[in-house]
């Protein structure tokens, strides 16, 4: 029988006797590349939309069972496992990227929010995701209150470094970067820790510009 997929010509061995029991029609794809076949759907349609590749007929899963490789199977049965468990409110899968565990919580919103997986050990709340650090010392409103204290807290570090650099500058000095502030006054800053001098507005060092004159500013220092 010649196959119509790769069109050899081949013993009747190599067909299988029916992709599916719906199937009316004669197999005329072998069993090579209907194994190719049930492959491709899986990774293009899913693993619920697999169908005879000669007919809409759909492979249900002893079809897929005696059909597919046997990796092509375990990666559709590892599929089919994870969609049918999901449809369990109360089953969770593990966040940790290196496991591959699930297992039922029940735990809420308001109680037990701590997912802590039986396989690898690790935890994570329900309510904050696998992003979060897991709190099993504090309730979710707990740690929401501390989480935006410390959120505040660096809002108010960041809002002060902010205003730090707007009126001052580390020194330039070499293994100084002493934090320098300028109110008013000239531009020739001399360091109190280190004692460097150099320009406030262009950060030039202040002794070239002593021997040399102005030209020793960066050039676009406004006293260059």
């Amino acid at each position: 029988r010649t196959c119509a997929v790769c069109n050899d010509s081949k013993p009747l061995d190599d067909f299988p006797l029916q992709p599916t029991a719906r199937c009316a029609h004669q197999p005329n794809t072998c069993h090579i590349c209907l194994q190719t076949w049930i492959s491709s759907s899986l990774e293009s349609k899913g693993f619920d939309r697999i169908t005879c590749s000669e007919c809409d007929g759909k492979l249900e899963y002893d079809d897929i069972l005696n059909l597919a490789s046997p990796e092509t199977f375990h990666r559709y049965d590892a599929l089919l496992t994870r969609a049918l468990l999901s449809t369990f409110p109360a089953f969770r899968w593990c966040r940790n990227a290196a496991c591959s565990s699930g297992q039922l919580h029940t735990g809420s919103a308001t109680a037990n929010s701590i997912f802590r997986c039986s396989a690898c050990g690790h935890s994570y709340c329900i309510n904050h995701g696998a992003e979060s650090p897991s709190h099993p010392e504090e309730s979710c409103a707990q740690y929401e209150d501390r989480a935006h204290r410390t959120l505040e807290n660096i809002e108010a570090e960041m809002e002060s470094e902010k205003l730090i650099k707007e009126v001052a500058k580390r020194c330039p000095g070499p293994k100084c970067g002493w934090w320098i502030e300028k109110n008013d006054g000239c531009d020739h800053m001399t360091c109190s820790r280190c004692r460097w001098e150099f320009c406030w507005a262009c950060m030039a060092p202040y002794d070239p510009i002593r021997r040399m004159g102005n030209h020793m500013h960066r050039e676009d220092c406004k006293y260059y």
